[in-house]
Parts: structure tokens; sequence; C-alpha cells
């Protein structure tokens, strides 16, 4: 492989860490060097913790060996002190400035454990508390500091290195705060789905999958949302399409199983960007009673248990005379608890006791 062929192999290993091992084999080979290791580190107090390490294919089989040392804090190089000072550097065990004396015999003994010999490295910091390296080490007993053809091949990589890193860092930050969105979605009660004109389902989180496991008039099929009903399925499509508003109902077989659906984005992912527009759409059934946390309820409205507990039912949709039923108490007792509970809220009626519940974070 020629080196401009490495470089573009370097790139187009972004965001596919598989074929990263591929670009890692290739350049250690070209330098001649026993490993070469991608690592995205951060500071944590006086230390660097390596958040990824993208390893060539002998690395990777001799991982749990390296990590017990060469990748550990009893590593000098791990340190808080000996990240770039600049921008980014190429630096080795035997120049970097960072290093002690006895750091570089602790080096040559840890590394000598570990079936590798000296190490040099490119690195660039990418975002304030985080860079990257690109390290490499010499066969195990070869301490040998960089030659003038290393540093004229470092030299060469050394820019795209710097591109690359930012890339890398970038995608990890949009994958952090995929991860957060998702973790928001599917911890919410709002049934959310993501479809096409189609009603090819493109994502859903847990409320939905629920919803519609729990509704005989619609399914999920070959990733589909598929209505018993036809007209149903086009009253569906007319939604996303726009042409009969924002919302539209689908009956169940029975009236408490109506499900209503509302088109919160139709432009959710844009055309231009993804090939094909995709609709946010909001899915619930009013008839399905709302699963309140009762420890939650006493939390957040400074309830007792038995008056959170009264308070969680009523949400469901029972009476206070059948809870006293249910809960095998007297009717009077549950009213005093009812009471207690509307003047801990700041209400005056049932009914806003319940909506301030819904309302709240307790309904999540």
């Amino acid at each position: 492989m020629s080196d401009n062929d490495l470089v573009a192999a370097m790139y187009g290993a972004v965001g596919e860490d598989a074929r990263w091992t591929e670009v890692l084999d290739a350049i250690k080979l070209r330098l001649g060097v026993a490993s070469a290791v991608f690592q995205r580190l951060i500071t944590d107090g006086d230390d660097l913790v390596p958040v990824t390490s993208l390893r060539d294919t002998w690395s990777t089989q001799e991982a749990k060996t390296h990590d017990t040392w060469a990748n550990s804090p009893l590593n000098p190089r791990f340190r808080r002190d000996t990240e770039p000072r600049g921008q980014d550097e190429i630096e080795s065990d035997q120049r970097s400035i960072a290093l002690t004396a006895s750091d570089r015999e602790a080096l040559r003994r840890g590394l000598a454990g570990c079936g590798l010999g000296a190490g040099f490295w490119l690195g660039c910091k990418t975002v304030p508390g985080e860079h990257t390296t690109l390290i490499f080490h010499r066969h195990a007993g070869d301490g040998r500091d960089m030659t003038e053809e290393d540093l004229h091949f470092l030299n060469l990589l050394l820019p795209h290195f710097r591109q690359v890193s930012r890339l890398v860092t970038s995608m990890a930050g949009y994958e952090a705060r995929l991860s957060v969105a998702e973790a928001f979605m599917d911890s919410t009660s709002l049934a959310l789905v993501a479809c096409d004109t189609d009603l090819g389902i493109h994502w859903m989180n847990a409320a939905a999958e629920a919803l519609i496991d729990a509704l005989p008039q619609v399914t999920q099929v070959r990733g589909r949302l598929r209505f018993g009903a036809s007209e149903a399925t086009g009253v569906v499509r007319a939604a996303i399409a726009g042409t009969l508003g924002d919302t539209c109902r689908v009956p169940g077989e029975q009236p408490a199983e109506v499900l209503h659906l509302r088109v919160l984005r139709r432009d959710a992912a844009d055309k231009r960007k993804w090939g094909r527009n995709l609709a946010l759409l909001a899915l619930c059934s009013p008839g399905t009673a709302p699963r309140i946390d009762a420890a939650e309820v006493a939390s957040l409205f400074g309830l007792t248990m038995a008056e959170a507990t009264l308070t969680a039912h009523l949400v469901g949709g029972m009476t206070v005379k059948d809870y006293a039923s249910h809960r095998g108490i007297a009717e009077g007792t549950a009213r005093m608890q009812l009471k207690s509970a509307l003047a801990k809220a700041g209400v005056g009626r049932q009914a806003d006791l319940v909506r301030q519940v819904c309302q709240s974070l307790a309904r999540l």
C-alpha cells in the first residue's frame, strides 16, 4: 500500500472501527514496528484515560496482556502532564521532556513485560481536555528512537492525522448526543414513531412498541405499520401528507381501544439529506390508563405513600369508592386521604389533582 493509499484508507476508517485494524496493520508494516494503536484520551484529574483504543491485528490478540500495564495507570505516559503541549506533536519515549529518567526505566521494564520495545507517537489536541494519539512500539528489546525515515513518514501523516482526529472526535460527540436522545425517548411514556409516507417504520421508542402490541387495530409487519382496515391506512397516510390536518383517530374493536395519532413533524428527516422525508408521529390510546408510580407521586408532591397510592389509582380512572373497596378501607378514610393530597398539591378538586399528576414527571 502506497503512502497516499494509506492516508486515504485512514480517512475511510472514520466511523468504521473494524477498518482501523487493516489501516494500523499497514502503518505498522510501513514503519517496521511491532504495534500501532489509535487512542482517544480524556483528562481525569491528574490522569489520562483512554476512551477509545483501536489496534492492529497483533495488538488486538495481545490486548489482555497490554492492558495489564501498557494501557493502565502504571504507564507513565498516562499522566496528565504528558498530554501534547501544543496543538499537535511528534514525540517519543526518549525525547519527551515530560518523562524523567525513572519514567523511562519504568517504561523499558513495563513494555518489555508486554512484549514491546520503545515507543514513539503522533499526538493531537482535539477539544479541551481531550486528545488523540497514534502510538507505535518497536519489537521487544529494540530501544531505538525514531529514525529520520520514521520522522519523514510521521510528518507526512501529521496533517491527515489531525483532520482524522477531529472527525473521530466530532463523530463521538454526535454518537453521545444520539445516545442521550435515544435514552430519553425510551424513558418517556409518550409513544413516538418515525415513519415514511408508505408507513415504513424507521425508528420507534419502547412506549410505541408497547402501545402497538396492546392495540388490535395496528401491528408491525415487516417493518411497516399495518392497520386492520384499509380506510384507517388511508386516513393515517393523509394525516402524514398533511391533507387532513395533524391529527386522526383509528377505531378499535372496543370504544376504549381507539388510537389517536398526531403528526409532530413532517420533515423530521429532510429528503435532501436522508433520501426521503420522515414524519415523527405521536400515538396514544386515551382508554389505556396511564401508569403512575406512587412512590414518585409521593416524592414530587410531598404526599404520604397512602395518599400517593390513592392518587395514582385516581389517575388510572378508579373512583374513591372503588379504591376504598379495592384496598379494604372505609370510604371516609379514602376521602380524608384525598382531602390531604389536594391540600398538599395546592388544588381544590380531584380533577385538578389528576391533571397536575398527569402533567408532572410522574407521568414519564
